[in-house]
């Protein structure tokens, strides 16, 4: 016995054109970014990771290793 599926739900062919229009979509030229909070996100992740090397390499300055 199939499961029927419900009316509220795109069919395939809808998900399909759907699809296909988005990637159609090309975003600003030099961006690698298709939403700003991922964006925002990358670049908090780097100054992090920048900011903790610097001061590791500080650390290590003056403690002598």
């Amino acid at each position: 016995m199939a499961l029927k599926r419900p009316s509220f739900l795109p069919s395939l062919d809808e998900l399909e054109q759907q699809a296909q229009s988005r990637s159609s979509q090309r975003g600003r030229p030099g961006s690698h970014f298709d939403h700003p909070t991922a964006k925002a996100l990358f670049v908090a992740v780097l100054a992090v990771t920048v900011a903790a090397h610097v001061v590791g390499g500080v650390v290590f300055l003056l403690l002598g290793h």
